[in-house]
């Protein structure tokens, strides 16, 4: 359990760890964001919250002295950081923020003087030390949360609940160790201090995006004062549009701007705009003198900042009492000459200007100054100008003056609007520049030279009859600086008198007066080019029904005219004489005599026939696309592609009336090109189109045109393409490429039977159905790539819990195994001793032999478990299969007796030995064995299991058949991650791993199904001759007669010292006991021995002295008479380690002949050592 929890602890803090790590880089990275001051603290203090996470994994992998400390001071100095920046960021940068700064830290440093005689270990600690951490965290939230009231977002409130459940969560923190679900708790604990770290980053964000909106908000307002200083001619708009903006900017209350008027002594200060005022106060200090101290301060002072209470001058003070203003910003509008006035922005509420909000009202005070000088000079100009353009303007007839080179000096606004344009345009521009002459012939002024002005004909630039005036104007000295024309109007008159005739010549509608019987009286030339008549006399002899394309369309017209006397927007066809026919709209009336009998039908005719095509056009585009937002709707609206595209390519068909569409897509290769989706297609040769191969050349010449539609006919297609279209009868087809950014993925085919020209309206649609239908395929591999790394993610991690599983059983039998084999040495040595001892009666000798039987079998499971769980690396030894089979199944063999499943065994009684690694070999035979259990469990209750092994040439056969109910898929049976099996009991790992293990051996596995039996799975391998080495002494090995040895036996296992001594006493040796390394070093220093045997796990003692480097320091001729006993729980490098050193092991349990051979090996090896006295 304590490992389990340690395993738990050391996966949190990793987690932990890594997350503080990911955590630190992301607020580095954000500290341009970061620019509250509560900012640096918070980053300092994370660095300290990370460096304490990585000392508690530190901690946990090794007891490190020094790291506990150091990951508490991390956390205490982190929370301290921690409170400095929450106070910071709820008050402000202030030194009053700081204050709480010395006080909590030597709370800190006293708290790690506490904890440095406690427990460092992860969630101890002592109660004083608990409650500050609790005390400090509870304070931070509180001080977040007042905070969190004033802002915008949701980062900081939930900053402040999580450090509001830390602290409540971490008060009984010393309690936590002896809680059952103690590391449910700090993994919570954790998973705070991780969320610390997201709130934090969220809160940063959130405070980025504020300064941000806020800076775009003063850059924008900024932008509206300059576009309103720049438009605005009016020094009161100008001021309140300045002074409300600013206001608002700033988030003030009050604003007030005062500009000088007078000068002198009698100079004051005026109010010309304000906001937030009432109209009492701006009548009571509507002037201010200027001789007023404080007003010369904030005039010669540029810039002043004060609150109420340390306001100098009393009089000011009274004013900012009487409108309820708290803090006031003043600042000087400068002038070209000296101060124009001051703006004053006020509060009444607390509020602190900073550094960019002082340099924004600077700048906002230069710009206003600025402004309101030009207002000024503009007015004072405009107020001379207006007087006389007023006066001007004022005359109704048209006025143009020139000058003498006869450019334009003034006109009045009635001249303007005649000549529809505003008279700065035309003003300095040559009068021949202004009046084009329009095939009037004039060499400098048409009025001055008698050309036009005289009445009788149309002006042609003033659209009107005009009799104009010429009057000469001279200087003071006689001499002519230009003319004034004045035009009199008398146009109404004019066009009274032509008024029908213009009607009728100038409208661009077709008008015509016709008789009932079908002959024209008269037309205008509009008529006249729709009918497409050159002459008019060859259209007034022409029979009018003979222009109708169809003459019931004439017949019904006057049908109409004469019951209801007018008809409007009547639509007929009518044939030019050019053939051409055009879509007409009539609206006429029909004209009756006094006796009501129709005389004449008279009308307008409108040419609708490029609107009857637009129409036509914008239906057909609508029609395209719908189809087309419905195509991208069914590409869309599904991930089955397959089922995407062919509706997509019907939908295409019926659209484009096209016999045949396909789409191919390119494998990853990039050569081969298949066919996913297709329609229109008659023949079986069309319809079971095989992959086929792309020339690089085609593929490489779309590339480099980066082709988008190309016909078919032209392009090197493969052959099995061109009998494709033969047989279909494709007459026309053309291939849109898919592309996917820069790379070709496949092609759009589309085919007609008939031959066709697509319009580029048509070739612009399918390419974006072609690139709808790219987008698509792109999506659905995303998708599917998306899909199978989550497929893999989740593989993995089964694989990782199986490992993580393995890797458990493995240590709990490792452990086991020690503990059965001390006892099985026992066992093993009082059978034989019993066996030898010759007072047994025959009735004992054979419970003797039973009982050593039985403990050799303990003995080879306990081995066979150690084989299994132990991590190795692969060898190749010599092996007998039969052997490995027998001791893969002995490990099942209890539980195929409780699960009824009843063993066969067939196996070659002379199978040859091979080279191979026995323990992969027993995992693959063990994973068989299993999945055929898992089978016949999963039908019945009780089954069989047949083994057979054969040698079949240079191959060995094993062979495993079931009764089960066979295998579902025997192709994929060796799949990664393939399992029939439930979640949670099979990874589907097994048996790909078996693969893998067989074919690096050289052999195969397969499986198939033998009814009416189960599945069966043949495993063969190579026969291969293994290595010459060196043989193993036998159990009959000679034993030397070496007697009267002294001898020290060594282990903490009193069934042991018993039987080994027992046994060495009976070669007549003397044996002395020890039960620990630090006994066993007392004897060694007093005598020596001439053999020593020690079990392995007793070489070190408690204080760390290995007993075979004190042999080798102290008493170099002790440490060659080493014996080590090994009960398995060892590792292989430490065994390996002390056989490379000259030590003989042994492992437990051993026979009393394998510990006799091995003693008296040694014994002959080295001199005998004196007896004591």
């Amino acid at each position: 359990m304590i490992d389990w929890h340690i395993q738990g602890l050391l996966g949190i803090a990793f987690f932990e760890a890594t997350a503080f790590l990911i955590l630190l880089v992301l607020l580095v990275l954000l500290r341009r964001d970061g620019g509250g001051s509560y900012f640096r603290p918070w980053l300092w203090g994370w660095a300290c919250l990370t460096v304490s996470g990585i000392a508690e994994t530190i901690l946990l992998v090794r007891n490190v002295p020094g790291v506990g400390t150091l990951r508490l001071a991390g956390l205490l100095f982190a929370l301290i950081l921690f409170l400095a920046g929450a106070v910071q960021f709820s008050s402000g940068p202030t030194r009053a923020s700081w204050q709480v700064l010395p006080l909590a830290g030597i709370s800190a440093v006293g708290l790690l003087y506490l904890e440095r005689e406690g427990s460092l270990l992860v969630g101890h600690m002592r109660w004083e030390t608990s409650v500050f951490v609790s005390a400090i965290s509870l304070c931070i939230g509180w001080f977040l949360w007042r905070a969190a009231n004033n802002l915008r977002g949701h980062g900081a409130k939930l900053l402040a609940g999580i450090f509001f459940l830390t602290g409540l969560h971490g008060m009984d923190r010393p309690l936590w160790s002896v809680n059952p679900i103690f590391p449910l708790r700090v993994a919570f604990d954790h998973l705070l201090a991780v969320s610390l770290g997201i709130a934090m980053v969220v809160t940063i964000l959130e405070g980025a995006r504020a300064r941000t909106d806020e800076l775009n908000d003063k850059l924008r307002r900024l932008t509206l004062l300059t576009t309103a200083s720049a438009q605005s001619l009016s020094a009161k708009g100008v001021l309140d549009q300045v002074l409300r903006n600013l206001v608002e900017s700033l988030g003030a209350t009050h604003g007030l701007v005062r500009l000088l008027e007078r000068e002198g002594g009698a100079a004051e200060l005026v109010i010309r705009g304000a906001v937030g005022f009432d109209g009492a106060y701006l009548a009571k200090h509507a002037r201010l003198p200027v001789t007023d101290s404080g007003i010369q301060r904030s005039l010669t002072g540029g810039f002043s900042f004060q609150t109420i209470q340390d306001v100098p001058d009393a009089k000011t003070r009274q004013r900012m009492v009487e409108c309820g203003v708290t803090q006031l910003a003043t600042f000087c509008l400068p002038g070209k000459e000296g101060p124009l006035g001051l703006i004053s922005v006020g509060s009444s509420r607390p509020v602190k200007f900073q550094q960019d909000e002082i340099a924004y009202l600077r700048n906002v005070a230069n710009l206003l100054g600025l402004t309101l000088q030009n207002v000024n000079l503009f007015e004072q100009v405009a107020t001379v100008q207006r007087h006389w353009a007023y006066t001007f303007d004022s005359i109704g007839d048209p006025i143009l003056v020139h000058d003498h080179e006869f450019r334009i000096v003034r006109s009045n606004q009635r001249w303007g609007q005649l000549l529809k344009r505003e008279g700065s345009a035309i003003q300095g521009r040559l009068m021949s520049e202004v009046l084009p002459r329009k095939g009037v012939s004039y060499k400098n002024c048409p009025y001055c030279e008698g050309v036009a002005g005289e009445a009788d004909e149309l002006d042609p630039w003033l659209q009107g009859y005009f009799l104009a005036s010429n009057s000469p104007f001279n200087d003071r000295s006689g001499r002519q600086l230009g003319t004034v024309h004045v035009l009199k109007d008398i146009t109404d008159r004019k066009r009274a008198e032509e008024k029908y005739r213009a009607l009728i010549s100038s409208v661009q509608e077709g008008v015509f007066i016709s008789t009932p019987e079908g002959r024209f009286l008269d037309f205008n030339e509009a008529f006249q080019q729709m009918a497409g008549y050159e002459a008019r006399e060859e259209l007034l002899n022409l029979d009018i029904p003979s222009l109708y394309v169809n003459p019931s369309d004439r017949e019904r017209l006057k049908k109409i005219l004469q019951e209801h006397g007018s008809v409007a927007d009547f639509e007929f066809e009518m044939r030019r004489k050019d053939g051409e026919i055009r879509t007409m709209i009539e609206s006429s009336i029909a004209v009756r005599d006094a006796a009501g009998n129709v005389t004449a039908f008279q009308g307008f005719l409108l040419d609708i026939t490029e609107r009857k095509h637009a129409e036509q056009e914008i239906r057909r585009r609508n029609r395209e696309l719908l189809v087309l937002n419905s195509i991208g709707q069914t590409l869309n609206e599904s991930l089955d592609l397959s089922d995407s595209l062919h509706r997509t390519l019907r939908q295409m068909a019926e659209l484009f009336s096209l016999d045949a569409v396909s789409v191919y897509l390119l494998e990853k290769s990039g050569a081969i090109l298949r066919r996913v989706a297709s329609m229109g297609h008659r023949s079986e040769y069309a319809r079971n189109f095989p992959p086929t191969p792309v020339p690089p050349e085609l593929l490489q010449h779309i590339q480099t045109l980066r082709a988008t539609i190309l016909s078919a006919q032209g392009l090197p297609l493969p052959g099995i393409f061109r009998e494709m279209q033969k047989k279909e009868g494709i007459a026309t087809s053309y291939v849109i490429v898919l592309w996917s950014k820069d790379r070709v993925i496949g092609g759009l085919v589309v085919g007609s039977r008939a031959q066709r020209d697509f319009s580029p309206a048509d070739m612009n649609l399918l390419i974006a159905v072609g690139a709808q239908i790219a987008n698509a395929i792109e999506r659905s591999s995303m998708y599917e790539e998306t899909r199978q790394a989550y497929e893999d993610l989740r593989r993995t991690q089964e694989q990782l819990l199986h490992s993580e599983k393995l890797a458990a059983v493995g240590q709990l039998i490792s452990g086991v195994a020690h503990e059965l084999n001390n006892p099985l040495t026992a066992i093993l040595g009082y059978s034989q001793l019993l066996t030898t001892c010759g007072q047994a009666g025959p009735q004992a000798m054979e419970y003797a032999e039973k009982l050593y039987k039985q403990a050799q079998r303990t003995h080879r499971i306990v081995q066979n478990l150690l084989s299994f769980a132990r991590q190795r690396k692969p060898e190749r030894v010599a092996v007998n299969l039969n052997q490995v089979v027998e001791e893969a199944l002995a490990l099942r063999d209890y539980d195929l007796r409780i699960s009824n499943v009843r063993l066969h065994l067939d196996l070659a009684p002379h199978l040859p030995v091979t080279a191979a690694d026995p323990h992969q070999l027993q995992q693959v035979f063990l994973n068989v064995v299993n999945n055929a259990v898992d089978a016949i469990l999963e039908y019945a209750r009780e089954g069989d299991i047949w083994v057979r092994t054969d040698v079949q040439g240079d191959r060995l056969l094993v062979e495993f058949t079931d009764s089960g109910p066979g295998v579902k898929d025997p192709s994929r049976v060796f799949d990664p991650f393939y399992t029939t099996k439930p979640v949670g009991k099979g990874t589907g790992l097994g048996l790909s791993i078996c693969y893998g293990i067989i074919s690096e051996h050289g052999g195969s596995i397969r499986v198939r199904n033998s009814p009416p039996l189960g599945a069966t799975f043949s495993i063969e391998l190579p026969w291969q001759a293994p290595e010459k080495g060196a043989e193993t002494s036998s159990d009959a090995r000679m034993i030397s007669s070496s007697q009267g040895a002294r001898i020290l036996l060594v282990d903490d296992d009193e069934s042991v010292l018993e039987a080994v001594g027992e046994v060495l006493r009976g070669r007549e040796h003397r044996v002395e006991f020890a039960r620990s390394a630090e006994q066993a070093q007392a004897l060694l220093s007093r005598a020596d021995f001439e053999a020593i045997v020690v079990d392995l796990h007793l070489l070190v003692n408690r204080n760390g002295l290995n007993l075979w480097e004190w042999l080798a320091t102290t008493k170099p001729s002790q440490a060659s008479r080493l014996i080590l006993m090994s009960a398995g729980a060892e590792t292989a490098s430490d065994v390996e380690t002390y056989s490379r050193n000259g030590c003989r092991i042994l492992h437990k349990p051993f026979k009393a002949t394998e510990i006799i051979t091995v003693v008296e090996d040694g014994l002959r090896q080295v001199p005998s050592a004196p007896i004591d006295s």
